[in-house]
């Protein structure tokens, strides 16, 4: 007798819309590991990545009985894990020393995926530099002096004839728009890792 041919992706979907915890088991082992080595390549960390993949999983299980109306679950499954790999990445940059562990991951990499860190990093920069040219002139004033001159609030102030007070609140208006302007074309930069 022929071997039972595996469940197709929808086909499990609707056996987990019904809370079956075999079919979840199932969808689990089939992607797990395509999803580690995905967010690994992003996250540079392997336990980020496993516990990404945990949480991505335990959002579907949460949200299973709505699984039965997702078209293509491998696209939707990637774009969650895309998604909270972005938040992730978003969190290290608020923290300095998250920062340099991953810089030092990325150091640690074998040529090859070095290049393409490269080619991430200047389309990084490259995106820094267009939202920097989209500023007001005052602003983009203001942040030049501070990030690529080194100028305190008060130089600056001095510099501008302005005041300190005005000169942080440019500065803090400018790096939200910078955010703001990286975070809109942060799927872009990522995508490029893969």
């Amino acid at each position: 007798m022929p071997a039972k041919p595996p469940l197709t992706d929808h086909e499990l979907l609707e056996q987990i819309s019904a809370s079956d915890q075999k079919a979840f088991d199932l969808l689990f082992e089939r992607y797990r590991n395509r999803l580690f080595v995905y967010l690994i390549k992003v996250t540079k960390s392997k336990e980020t990545s496993e516990e990404i993949v945990l949480d991505v999983f335990l959002k579907i299980w949460q949200g299973r009985t709505l699984l039965s109306e997702v078209d293509n679950f491998e696209a939707f499954l990637f774009r969650i894990a895309r998604n909270k790999a972005l938040d992730f990445l978003r969190w290290a940059q608020k923290r300095p020393l998250v920062q340099m562990e991953i810089w030092s991951r990325i150091q640690d990499t074998p040529a090859a995926a070095q290049t393409d860190n490269r080619i991430l990093l200047q389309h990084a920069e490259a995106a820094i530099h267009y939202a920097v040219k989209q500023l007001s002139p005052q602003r983009k004033a203001v942040f030049l002096l501070s990030r690529e001159h080194g100028l305190t609030y008060e130089e600056i102030a001095t510099r501008m004839h302005i005041s300190p007070h005005t000169v942080r609140n440019h500065l803090a208006a400018s790096l939200q728009f910078i955010r703001n302007h990286l975070s809109s074309n942060g799927e872009m930069l990522l995508s490029l890792l893969f």
